[in-house]
């Protein structure tokens, strides 16, 4: 058997290129030393992640060239962008000796993509001997990450900049090992904003249950109550179960991502390694207790939803059945009434048949005796003819509805 041959790909197909960029598509800030870094993640209402033209443009790229991600220095320091599926991340690394103020330019670029930014974070990494000192009424949750090589510490309260700050406290980092803690930090915080998205349309939703799950009631009392169906009924179920359907389109989509970003946020903090420092609540306890409750009120609503369009379905189905019910009930009460029609219509005709063969008898002997009269006129001794004609009367008959039977037989084969 020859084995089929695929269609060569080859080393600089762009889909072969693309596909194999996916593994380093989101690489990580590498640096040594004290930095601030701020992070600000923008989400796009009409669902296109863009970066603005300057900021390519100062990249040397075009909006048709690799634009998704890149890094390029950015006043004092560099800047990492990247485009996810529904939202656009903006990373600035700098130096500690900097203003730990937000940066303007970075403020003003998030402006310029024109989206939302749903989360804003600066991760301060400081050397590992240094003790915070929070403020009056602060409390610090704090984690050892890393195997014990460093120490995450957070309020996870946003400042007056409106910035959540996390303080990573580096003990035995390298370069490498302190960007992809602060990465994972930062999408921590990234994706518990985006799921966290899903709150407008869970409160959206259970109002709408609410109001969806009333007129489903009145239509089942209704049709509980009702022994027949009308067309007002019928048109309330469609018109109820294209709502359901509609919204649930519109809500399932965002339960869906917030399924896939909590997943997202749990799988980071599991990476995290965390150890527990004295005396304080742990990273991943802390969000475990106050995050996944509104996860998994998202996922009730999501459920309920789903529950509700089963419902509304099921009414649907029980509305068509009666409908089909009342057809069928009124189907036979119409093959009865023509039945009832079709055996008076065979007993009329049985009798038209009966008269019919008399009358064509009558005819035929009459005929018979005008002849015999005709050839008594004309001298012939017919005087035996006469009492022969009641000897051929029954014969005659029995002729005749044997001819008219085997007529109709031809006519209707069924009968």
């Amino acid at each position: 058997m020859t084995p089929t041959k695929l269609p060569a790909i080859g080393c600089e197909h762009p889909m072969r290129r693309e596909l194999h960029g996916e593994l380093h598509a989101r690489p990580s800030l590498y640096f040594d030393g004290e930095a601030d870094v701020w992070h600000c993640a923008v989400v796009f209402e009409d669902g296109r992640p863009r970066v603005p033209s300057s900021l390519l443009a100062e990249a040397g790229l075009s909006e048709t060239q690799n634009g998704r991600h890149g890094i390029t220095r950015f006043g004092d320091g560099r800047l990492k962008w990247e485009l996810h599926t529904e939202f656009a991340t903006f990373t600035l690394v700098m130096d500690a000796r900097a203003a730990p103020t937000p940066p303007s330019r970075l403020i003003a670029l998030c402006a310029e993509a024109g989206g939302l930014i749903v989360s804003a974070a600066r991760v301060i990494v400081r050397s590992g001997d240094q003790k915070l000192v929070g403020k009056p009424g602060e409390d610090f949750v704090a984690s050892k990450v890393g195997g014990g090589d460093a120490e995450v510490h957070s309020t996870f309260r946003l400042n007056d900049s409106g910035f959540v700050e996390l303080y990573l406290l580096n003990r035995n980092l390298n370069a490498y090992r302190v960007g992809r803690m602060v990465r994972r930090l930062l999408e921590i915080e990234t994706y518990r904003m985006m799921a966290l998205l899903a709150t407008p349309i869970a409160r959206e939703t259970i109002e709408k249950i609410a109001t969806f799950n009333g007129r489903l009631e009145l239509i089942t009392d209704h049709m509980r109550s009702s022994p027949k169906v009308d067309k007002s009924l019928l048109a309330d179920v469609t018109r109820l179960s294209s709502e359901v359907l509609n919204f649930s389109a519109r809500a399932r989509h965002r339960f869906g991502a917030t399924r896939a970003y909590s997943e997202l946020v749990v799988s980071r903090i599991g990476e995290l390694r965390e150890d527990r420092v004295e005396q304080r609540q742990r990273l991943g306890t802390f969000i475990d207790r106050r995050f996944q409750p509104a996860i998994r009120s998202f996922n009730a609503a999501d459920r309920r939803l789903g529950e509700l369009e089963e419902r509304v379905s099921l009414a649907g189905d029980l509305l068509r059945t009666t409908v089909q019910v009342q057809l069928e009930d009124q189907n036979a009460s119409l093959l009865t009434s023509v039945e009832e029609r079709t055996r008076a219509q065979v007993q009329i005709q049985q009798a038209v048949e009966g008269f019919s063969v008399i009358a064509i008898t009558y005819y035929a002997i009459g005929l018979a005796k005008v002849c015999i009269e005709s050839f008594a006129a004309l001298g012939i001794d017919v005087h035996l003819a006469k009492p022969a004609l009641l000897v051929l009367v029954p014969a005659v008959m029995l002729l005749v509805w044997k001819a008219v039977h085997s007529i109709r037989r031809r006519v209707t084969p069924h009968a």
